[in-house]
């Protein structure tokens, strides 16, 4: 994951002054408060750059933003309400959790109780009610993602490599 980030890094420089990025203790608390344990790479990503966008496609869904339009729980429940489609696909298990979504209303979602450095995503396309799974972390997702080597159906590859709060 180390090398995965440092790349992520190069690729999309941290903003200097970033909104959303949790405090010392903050993830332990909104774990136990979701009661879902996320992914290390996924915490390591929203402490680098808080809230924002990848190539303006990318959002993650940040437990710690603050902005007065978006309630985080809420709008995870209604992100999961939203894809029934995926609910009724082969590879869909209730315990799956949103993890980032795209311009295009796609969902990128993790299994819970995986291994915190080596998970399968789900992508879930939620125009044609296509699934991919990659088994890969969201960083190198987002890393191959960004440089044109994801293998997608769903996901294109972004036009610009800027983060944008």
């Amino acid at each position: 994951m180390r090398n995965s980030t440092k790349t992520l890094n190069k690729i999309y420089q941290p903003p200097p002054n970033k909104t959303g990025a949790p405090l010392k203790n903050d993830w332990f608390r909104v774990e136990k408060q979701i009661g879902v344990s996320f992914p290390s790479d996924f915490k390591k990503i929203i402490e680098d750059y808080g809230s924002g966008c990848f190539g303006s496609f990318l959002f993650l869904l940040n437990p710690f933003e603050t902005h007065a339009d978006y309630d985080y729980l809420n709008d995870i429940n209604q992100i999961i309400d939203a894809d029934t489609d995926f609910k009724s696909h082969r590879h869909f298990s209730k315990e799956l959790f949103p993890l980032a979504s795209t311009e295009n209303s796609d969902t990128i979602y993790f299994k819970p109780g995986s291994s915190i450095d080596s998970y399968e995503l789900y992508v879930f396309d939620s125009r044609r009610g296509n699934v991919e799974i990659h088994p890969t972390p969201l960083v190198q997702f987002i890393v191959e993602w960004s440089l044109g080597c994801l293998k997608s159906n769903i996901i294109e590859a972004p036009d610009n490599t800027h983060f944008k709060q």
